[in-house]
Order: C-alpha cells, then structure tokens, then sequence
C-alpha cells in the first residue's frame, strides 16, 4: 500500500501595509508668519543691544560732563561745565550725532523697502538714542541756558518737550493697544467705531421711539446706563459682549421689569447700550493713540532748522 500525500498550500499572500495617509504641505502663508515670528524673537537681542549702547553712551557724556565740572573746568581754574568749553563742544556734536541717529527712524519708517533691521528695532533705537540726546544737550547747555540767552532756552525746551512727546508716545504705544484689545470682540480701525457708534446711537433711538412706554424708556435711559461697568471690569474678566449682555439683563431684572411681549426688544436696547458704552472708550483709545503724534511731527518739524540756526548763531555771530 502505497501512502499518499496531501497537497502542499500555496503561502498566503503577504498583507500590504496600509497606506499613510499624506500630509498636507504647509501653506505659504503659515511658512510666512513662521519665518516672521522667527524673526521677531531676533529682533530682541537688536533691541537690547540699542539700549546697552545708548546706556554706554549715556555713561561716556555723564563722565565727560562730571570731568569737565570737577576736573578740567572746575572753578577757580576755569567757569565751570559750560557749553562754551572743549566738553561743551563736545557734548553739542554728540547730540546733533544722535539727533542724526534719531532722525533716521523716520527714513526707515518711511522706506519701507530698506531691509537693514525691523522697524521694532529701529523704533527701540529711536527712542533710546533719543533719551540719550535729551541728557547730552541739557548738560552741554544747562540750566541757565534760558536766562543767559532766551532763543537758545528756547531751543532746549522744545528739544525737550520732543523727546518727552516720544517717550510718552512710547508708553501709550505700550499700555493702550492691550487695554483696547481686552474690550474688543474684533478689531476696528477709529473710522469703523464711530460709523459704529452712530448706528448704536440711531438704532437706540428707533427702539425708544416705537416703545414710548414709561416703563421701557426708564429702563433704557436709567436701570441699564446705571447697570453697565466700565469695559475693563468685563475685560479682565475676559467675558465676550453676550456674556456682558446677559449680565446685565440679569442684574437690572430685566424679565420682570419689562412685560413680556418687550422682553427681546428689552434684550435689544442693552446689547445696544453696552455695545455704545464699549465703543465710546474704544474710540477714547484710538484718540489717545493718536492724539501725541503730530505733537511729536511738529516738534521734530520746529527742532531741525532751529538746530542749525543754533549752531549758526554760536560759531558764526
């Protein structure tokens, strides 16, 4: 007898791997803000090297002054720190320099083409350099500048109302814009709040005029306006405008105040009023935004020719 054997079997044929799904190439846009928030972390060590070298250099014009007043110039030997002596001289060329320093953030600002350092960065060197000349032309004038000779005072004093204008400009530039934004649901430009406002304005009037009842227009001119706290008390609290809403109807009993049939018109009338309470210090913002400005264009305006008739007058009458 003869054993049989069984067939072999075939292997099963190997599983193929699933297939990966492919990512998404990223867009240009999200490589864009990547490369420029890159950029930006950069920019930090530009501004902190700005504000070393104007700390240096506000150093070298304290020491320059302090030998000058008790050293080389110091009385009896000479009159004293004056802008008439070596140190003096010295002092006057340094902060028509650093004027020229300054004066260059406003081609940049304007060339917006030019690729030498960001604008940030200009900005920080602008305001610290600016700092810096502010001290080097009160100590290379002094004091008594403005009673020894009126037209130069003068002078110093619109220097100095330009560099207290731009570090004033430099705090509000600091403070306000994260005070503004805390309180906005979306970003509006000064032109959009007031159209904005007038809408609010116009639609609360509607609504009053079509309920003239005592009641209601108590409610509107009265219970809310006194009900609503300031934006900011809301915006600490990071709460949207429907959550604000919905606060104050639930803080002025608007559901019992109000009869039924008036309870979404009542709704109406405080989304309007607090939608008009947020804009009107939005709009105070973007005033205080703008209001130092063209103080500060002015001044730098009146400062230039009044630098060189300065330097005219002192070396050439």
């Amino acid at each position: 007898m003869t054993a049989t054997t069984a067939p072999a079997t075939a292997p099963a044929p190997a599983a193929k791997p699933a297939p990966q799904p492919s990512r998404p190439a990223p867009s240009p846009t999200a490589k864009k803000l990547s490369q420029k928030t890159l950029k930006a972390k950069e920019t930090r060590w530009d501004k902190r090297a700005a504000w070393f070298m104007a700390f240096v250099t506000a150093v070298i014009v304290v020491g320059l002054w302090a030998l000058s007043a008790y050293v080389w110039d110091k009385p009896p030997n000479g009159r004293g720190a004056q802008g008439d002596t070596p140190v003096g001289y010295a002092l006057g060329v340094l902060t028509l320099v650093l004027y020229g320093v300054v004066a260059a953030y406003s081609m940049r600002h304007r060339k917006r083409i030019q690729k030498r350092a960001m604008t940030r960065t200009w900005m920080e060197v602008h305001l610290a350099f600016g700092l810096v000349a502010g001290l080097a032309a009160v100590l290379h004038s002094g004091p008594r500048l403005l009673s020894a000779a009126p037209l130069h005072g003068a002078f110093l004093v619109a220097w100095l109302m330009l560099i207290g204008t731009g570090f004033l400009g430099k705090i509000i530039s600091v403070v306000v814009p994260k005070r503004l934004t805390r309180i906005e649901d979306e970003a509006l430009l000064a032109e959009d709040v007031t159209e904005k406002q007038v809408a609010m304005r116009k639609e609360i009037e509607e609504l009053l005029q079509a309920n003239p009842e005592p009641a209601f227009v108590a409610y509107a001119n009265t219970v809310v306006p006194k009900a609503i706290k300031d934006p900011q008390h809301y915006g600490k609290r990071r709460m949207r405008r429907h959550d604000v809403i919905d606060e104050v109807l639930e803080k002025t009993n608007g559901a019992a105040a109000i009869p039924a049939d008036k309870h979404d018109t009542a709704r109406r009338i405080v989304t309007c009023l607090v939608e008009e309470r947020f804009l009107e210090q939005m709009q105070g913002y973007h005033w205080i935004l703008r209001s130092w400005v063209p103080i500060h264009v002015a001044l730098t305006t009146l400062c230039f020719p009044w630098l060189i008739v300065h330097v005219v007058t002192v070396f050439l009458l």
